[in-house]
């Protein structure tokens, strides 16, 4: 608890982790909230659902880079607020949307989301030193815990008693808030020594253990996001969706068969990935030394001698 303390107090520490909380926790739920308006606000099939929340999905999948490159190049700030703008206009006018127009700015919604975890990752990164960052990290990692276990159980909480439009005016506000939030804040994302580091070639980088992990990774979210549909669809059906939704297989699953096919279909498809990366991890070459060190004639270690 030292340690945890000793985070809090480093200058603008505890109100960055604050505000950020406030934007993650929002932006967990953007999935569930989208869900439960196609599904009880447009009253269309769990197939429609699934492809707003995949058109969020993807939006988010390229944000990054996106986002990352922008902020180099502009600041943290300009790029807060484009984003911040943006997500004001999409989640206002979501009651208004019909489903073709959802589609896009649910698209757009993910493809500009306001990036508060990786800014409060770099700025935990830039702002503590080699003693405090292993207990930084690991409180940010509860925080994004408690924002996954808040978020989604919230939004179907109050999309059974306010209903689905409400939900996503207030979903928007709260993304708004933390946002802004972070632009006033402005955290460090860089130590001040710190140089313009050289972009490495992709060949070096986007290799086949990397494809592994990305493609683990994808599956992870296909598989959560299902279950997340799943869920609700169970729910609903015997009468209980006040009480814990995106992936388009497991809303093709429940359209054509029971609810409980939902979990499989999730299952499955988290199952096929997760194989698909160890295969890709079974194929990758073992790391070789650099040419300068295999032929060294001075390197002991290739004449056998310890």
């Amino acid at each position: 608890m030292i340690r945890y303390r000793q985070i809090l107090a480093v200058p603008g520490m505890a109100a960055l982790l604050g505000v950020s909380f406030v934007a993650r926790t929002a932006i967990t739920a953007t999935v569930m909230a989208l869900t439960m308006y196609v599904v009880l606000g447009l009253h269309m099939s769990y197939t429609a659902a699934g492809g707003v929340s995949a058109a969020l999905t993807i939006g988010l999948v390229l944000s990054g880079p996106l986002l990352g490159r922008l902020i180099d190049r502009r600041g943290l700030r300009r790029v807060l607020g484009v984003t911040v703008a943006v997500q004001a206009g999409v989640w206002l006018s979501v009651p208004f949307l019909p489903y073709a127009a959802l589609l896009a700015a649910a698209f757009l919604a993910g493809l500009l989301m306001v990036p508060a975890q990786p800014v409060a990752r770099q700025a935990i990164a830039a702002s503590t030193t080699s003693a405090q960052r292993r207990a930084a990290f690991a409180l940010e990692s509860v925080q994004g815990e408690l924002s996954y276990l808040v978020g989604p159980a919230a939004v179907i909480l109050c999309a059974t008693k306010a209903g689905p439009s409400a939900v996503a005016w207030g979903l928007g506000t709260l993304i708004v808030v933390g946002g802004t939030g972070i632009a006033l804040l402005n955290p460090p994302l860089g130590a001040e020594d710190e140089g313009a580091a050289e972009r490495p070639p992709r060949r070096e980088w986007l290799g086949v253990g990397m494809v592994a992990v990305l493609t683990m990774a994808f599956g992870t979210t296909m598989l959560l996001s299902g279950v997340d549909i799943a869920i609700i669809a169970t729910l609903e059906e015997t009468g209980q969706a006040p009480w814990a939704a995106g992936s388009p297989i497991a809303g093709v699953a429940v359209d054509v068969s029971v609810p409980a096919s939902g979990f499989a279909a999730a299952g499955l498809a988290g199952l096929a990935t997760a194989l698909t990366g160890y295969l890709l991890c079974r194929r990758r070459p073992s790391p070789q030394a650099p040419a300068s060190i295999r032929h060294d004639p001075t390197n002991t270690t290739d004449a056998g001698v310890p």
